[in-house]
């Protein structure tokens, strides 16, 4: 529904005067066939599902959405949910979207204190659309596009996957420790793995007695996406050990320790038995050993979302491109006053091998925080050879930062996929060290060794990877894809890319893109991988 503001603020954030409407976020805003109540779809008579996109038998089709034109923008009726069906048979894999009760996904939207926070799109005061670079946006946009995507299915006995929507990320911030509710299950908000164990542990019994479904295949068709930090660390085993995980924490290896210099989450830290003693949930941490974060064999590292304005001036999207001036850049946290775990040391160390041996004015390798490295990070990145790829809490997106600049990774993290790492030639893009000491000491003897044919190979094979690790798919984003193009193109236009600083094609391979390949974005690389997994999840 539109909004009318009636407090000191509304749920944006904006203040108010009652008088204003606006549209609030909902998933694919409830086909248009309900009304928004700030992440929640209350749905028209003769309409249900979580997205309003399901009719009671009988009903004729009504685009409500038309009644609304600024939700064409965002709204994408499922093509399962239409009495004709596009095309005769629907493409696999075909996928069940669970309706999960609220309280796991659009309730969290409702009790959310930050107006940005878990969303990845957001209407304006005048009901345009604009984009979210929130860290864990991944959540809410991948639900919305499985709801949305051609290989929805209405019938789970005829699906080959099972989706499990659940806001793990916003539950963790911002409602835990600010709303008054939910709680799993202790009232203890400083362990937020516990909460999360014990919010899937919830969901997994709602599913397997509710539903057959997931005692049949034992679970290994169901899809869970895990955003927080560190994974599917601290995930139960009774659902990890199965279940296909998409995660950002390729960490591998059945032994690991918490990593995370965030107190709130340590999953090792000691509990406070004696003070709630018997208390249902105290015992999740038995039930979420012993197992990986990551198993290339069942799961799947995927980018983080990125919005296209956070790479706009990239010449992936159709800007000259700069002189690559700059040998290695890193910005960002570097691990000051944090607990030693913090990116395993890594950072830490960098940063201190970088200040005290003067790598900035040696190699123009720049490792610091922004008070350090003043500038345009964007611009940063975009003049630099090498981006530095490391763990911060746990994962961190400076892969996707570096691939989508067109800037070689250097990835130091032993043990850990990188996106998409189990099924792209990785070595062909990137160039990995070790993590000990002598390996980082000779850092800047390795990069300055690497010759400017090889850095030019490196880079055309980052060309043909690079649209994998950016999310395009719905309306929205291919049509600011399209705007962002354009508008490079006119500010660049190819009299003036001819006439500009350009290096010669054997040194860089770097030419402004003029089209973005929506078929083969992130969302599509994950559809593509899940088909090649459906026999496997028939068998085990």
């Amino acid at each position: 529904m539109l909004c009318r503001c009636g407090c000191a603020w509304d749920g944006n954030g904006w203040p108010c005067d009652g008088s204003r409407l606006y549209e609030p976020f909902c998933v694919n805003q409830c086909t248009g066939h309900g009304d928004c109540y700030m992440g929640f779809c209350r749905c028209h008579p003769g309409w249900y599902g979580s997205d309003c996109s399901r009719k009671k038998a009988g009903m004729e089709i009504d685009e409500g959405f038309l009644r609304r034109p600024w939700l064409q923008k965002t709204v994408v009726v499922p093509p399962a949910s239409l009495p004709v069906p596009p095309v005769r048979v629907h493409p696999r894999p075909l996928i069940y979207v669970y309706d999960m009760p609220p309280v796991y996904h659009s309730r969290m939207l409702q009790y959310r204190i930050g107006a940005d926070a878990c969303m990845w799109r957001r209407f304006t005061e005048s009901n345009g659309t604009y984009l979210l670079s929130m860290t864990y946006s991944v959540e809410v946009y991948l639900h919305e596009m499985m709801l949305q995507s051609e290989h929805r299915t209405y019938d789970p006995e005829e699906a080959d996957f099972f989706y499990v929507p659940m806001y793990i990320t916003c539950y963790m911030w911002p409602v835990l420790g600010w709303a008054d509710f939910p709680w799993w299950h202790a009232p203890f908000a400083h362990s937020r793995p516990m909460h999360v164990a014990n919010m899937i542990l919830e969901a997994h019994e709602w599913l397997s007695t509710n539903f057959p479904w997931w005692n049949r295949r034992n679970g290994r068709d169901h899809i869970w996406l895990m955003a927080p930090d560190e994974g599917a660390c601290y995930m139960p085993s009774v659902v990890y050990n199965t279940s296909i995980i998409l995660t950002h924490w390729g960490r591998m290896g059945p032994e690991h320790k918490s990593g995370s210099a965030y107190e709130q989450d340590n999953y090792d830290m000691a509990m406070p038995l004696k003070m709630f003693a018997g208390w249902k949930g105290f015992d999740w941490v038995n039930k979420t050993r012993p197992h990986p974060c990551y198993d290339p064999e069942k799961d799947l590292v995927i980018p983080a979302f990125k919005s296209p304005q956070h790479f706009s001036a990239s010449p992936l999207l159709g800007t000259p491109p700069f002189e690559r001036d700059i040998l290695l850049y890193f910005r960002g946290d570097i691990g000051a006053g944090r607990r030693p775990e913090y990116s395993r040391g890594i950072r830490q160390k960098l940063f201190r091998l970088a200040h005290d041996g003067d790598w900035a004015t040696k190699y123009k390798i720049f490792i610091g925080t922004g008070e350090l490295i003043p500038g345009s990070y964007t611009e940063h990145l975009a003049r630099s050879k090498f981006c530095l790829v490391a763990p911060g809490d746990g994962w961190s997106p400076r892969a996707e930062d570096a691939v989508l600049h067109g800037c070689i990774p250097l990835v130091v993290m032993d043990q850990v996929h990188a996106v998409f790492e189990s099924i792209l030639s990785w070595e062909s893009f990137s160039v990995r060290i070790r993590e000990d000491d002598q390996a980082l000491a000779a850092i800047p003897e390795l990069l300055t060794g690497i010759s400017p044919e090889r850095v030019a190979k490196l880079q055309r094979n980052l060309v043909r990877v690079w649209h994998r690790f950016t999310y395009a798919t719905g309306p929205l984003l291919r049509q600011t894809y399209r705007d962002v193009l354009v508008r490079n193109a006119e500010v660049h236009p190819p009299a003036l890319l001819n006439a500009s600083y350009m290096l010669p094609p054997r040194v860089s391979p770097f030419r402004p893109n003029r089209d973005f390949p929506f078929e083969e974005d992130a969302f599509s690389t994950i559809i593509q991988w899940l088909y090649h997994k459906i026999n496997e999840t028939r068998h085990g």
